[in-house]
């Protein structure tokens, strides 16, 4: 499992970028929600051995250094035959700003097809695999104004790209990534929406860009190809609350379904939380599963981020 408390990154030719965590409390839940069959509630669960920590004291960086083991065992690339070899197999990144604070990121690395490569940005991190042709494009929301993201493969190789995403200062964000097959999920409730109801925001019911845009409702993206092994993903919520139509409250929570995958297991996850593109809050979520008995029911920890206040703009 990974450890969301370290992050380090093979290669001299990328940077690292320092980040800062302030302590979130959480409670535990009073209920859990069943997601794949809405109208019906899950059986409480006990939840034992849960620990949270913060992230950061301002010397680390709250990445997932599952990648650890990707750089630090990886082989160094090999020594090119001749400059226009070097040339030929240069790996090229470029970050653009887009509409709702989004940045549409492209990689090309054409002596690497069909690469796993992980994408970092200020903490947040997933794993996705090149194409046939090494080419790699999607979008992604900025964490940071000054949005710098890396990629990285395991050969030791990677690239850096940079944008000034100026329209951050109108979005909040929740962000909750892990790795592997742990049920994890993130939900927004926007204005006392229940669960199944629209103003229900999660990755069953993604919202849209242009609502964020015109400050009608939130959107979730996922990042990362759950179909790699052992695969880095990320879920994203972003919500307009500098351009919010109507006052109200944004419930989150970050639920978790008990399958056979993960009852009786050690999960961990990493949250992280950004208002008007402030300092980002990171906080390291460490738990034990439940039974098996209990595959099939939700845990819903409603206090793992923080709701959002949101006034009419």
């Amino acid at each position: 499992m990974p450890d969301f408390k370290r992050y380090g990154i093979a290669g001299a030719t990328l940077a690292t970028i320092l980040l800062t965590g302030q302590v979130m409390q959480m409670s535990s839940s009073d209920n859990s929600a069943k997601i794949a069959e809405i109208q019906a509630m899950a059986l409480p669960v006990e939840i034992s051995d849960i620990k949270l920590t913060a992230s950061g004291n301002g010397n680390e960086e709250p990445l997932a250094t599952a990648l650890l083991s990707e750089g630090s065992n990886a082989q160094q690339p090999s020594q090119l035959s001749s400059p226009d070899a070097a040339d030929a197999c240069a790996i090229s990144m470029a970050a653009e700003p887009k509409a709702a604070a989004l940045v549409s990121l492209t990689i090309n690395a054409p002596c690497l097809p069909n690469e796993r490569v992980v994408i970092h940005h200020n903490g947040m991190m997933f794993s996705e695999v090149t194409s046939e042709t090494g080419a790699f494009e999607m979008t992604v929301p900025a964490l940071a104004e000054a949005a710098v993201f890396m990629a990285s493969f395991a050969s030791g190789e990677g690239a850096v790209a940079n944008a000034t995403v100026d329209s951050l200062k109108f979005y909040d964000r929740v962000v909750v990534q892990t790795q592997g097959a742990t049920g994890i999920s993130l939900h927004a409730r926007e204005y006392n929406a229940e669960y199944g109801q629209k103003g229900h925001v999660w990755s069953g019911q993604p919202g849209s860009i242009a609502d964020a845009a015109t400050g009608h409702g939130g959107f979730i993206m996922q990042l990362g190809d759950a179909a790699l092994q052992n695969p880095i993903v990320a879920e994203v919520y972003t919500f307009p609350t500098a351009l919010a139509k109507d006052a109200g409250e944004v419930t989150m929570s970050v639920d978790i379904e008990i399958t056979s995958a993960n009852c009786a297991l050690d999960i961990e996850a990493q949250t992280l939380q950004t208002t008007a593109g402030a300092r980002l809050k990171v906080l390291d979520l460490d738990m034990s599963m439940p039974d098996c008995n209990a595959v099939g029911d939700f845990l819903v920890l409603k206090n793992l981020v923080n709701s959002l206040k949101v006034a009419s703009n």
